[in-house]
């Protein structure tokens, strides 16, 4: 049986990720491994050796390593086989990283369980959007993250109705919503006021941005089977779509309707511990949260 491959994806755009691909790489191949580095970066590597993500899969890949942040990892996660994806191992070079389990300081020794199978695997859902015309549906990218329909112009808001499973639950003037996995939970969704929700919890979380006064519409979260249907309602005004921070559709016509469910698709990440909500509260902790130093000895004034 034909031995199975590792590959690397970087970010293209930094030196210092290129940089540590080609190390783990030359680390990777002393160590005895197959190894595919992403085709846009094989020239910077092993020229002629490089392979596609979207020619990646479980079968031939045992598992990935993307080098960069958050965003490099979305961008695999997006162009990797929808169905039968080899799992993510992150390895973060920039400023938070939340989704990434390593960073350049510490990889190589990282590396050393990783290809001795101690690890265990986050399964992310994934969610997709529809652009809804004349009762058919056009797909767009699954989300890993979130999505984000907006106005297209600055300082004009939406006018949009939102339904749940084809019920009517609310008319509002906004800036735009977001709607989140759990996974997207930390990222633009936290930052917008949402709720920060532990992994393997199957929801969408629904983030409105900006609501005018009295509009009513406040974060809520839903199981990750529920359909939300958003129209836009407000005439002369269009939208746009944004996926992941990665695609993005503008010039969304007034009167559209815009359907959101569960994908067909989940992405695995890997984790370094032997329990996932223990990794889960660690990286929280360390990347957004942070914590205060108090004197355990710190009390109130009698």
């Amino acid at each position: 049986m034909e031995k199975k491959a590792i590959a690397i994806a970087c970010r293209m755009d930094s030196e210092r990720a290129i940089k540590l691909a080609k190390r783990i790489f030359e680390f990777l191949i002393k160590k005895g491994e197959v190894v595919y580095p992403e085709t846009r970066i094989a020239p910077k590597i092993l020229p002629h050796s490089g392979k596609d993500l979207n020619e990646m899969n479980s079968n031939d890949i045992k598992f990935l390593i993307s080098i960069g942040g958050d965003g490099t990892l979305l961008r695999v996660a997006n162009c990797l086989p929808q169905n039968d994806a080899p799992p993510i191992f992150g390895v973060n070079i920039g400023s938070i990283g939340f989704l990434d389990e390593s960073n350049e300081r510490i990889v190589f020794n990282d590396l050393n369980p990783l290809l001795n199978g101690e690890f265990i695997i986050e399964k992310c859902s994934k969610i997709t959007p529809y652009i809804v015309k004349d009762n058919e549906e056009i797909k767009l990218n699954n989300a890993l993250n979130e999505i984000l329909i907006v106005s297209s112009k600055h300082s004009k808001v939406l006018q949009v109705s939102l339904r749940i499973n084809g019920i009517f639950l609310n008319r509002s003037y906004l800036d735009g919503v977001i709607i989140s996995t759990s996974t997207g939970s930390t990222a633009y969704n936290l930052s917008a006021g949402g709720s920060i929700i532990t992994p393997n919890t199957e929801i969408m979380q629904i983030t409105p941005l900006n609501s005018f006064a009295r509009s009513g519409l406040r974060p809520m979260v839903l199981p990750i089977e529920s359909e939300i249907e958003i129209e836009l309602l407000r005439p002369r005004l269009n939208a746009k779509i944004v996926v992941d921070g990665q695609q993005v559709i503008k010039d969304i016509q007034p009167n559209t309707l815009i359907r959101v469910r569960k994908a067909n698709s989940e992405i695995y990440l890997i984790r370094l511990s032997k329990n996932l909500y223990e990794n889960y509260f660690k990286r929280l902790r360390k990347k957004i949260i942070g914590t205060v130093r108090v004197p355990l000895d710190d009390s109130p004034e009698e």
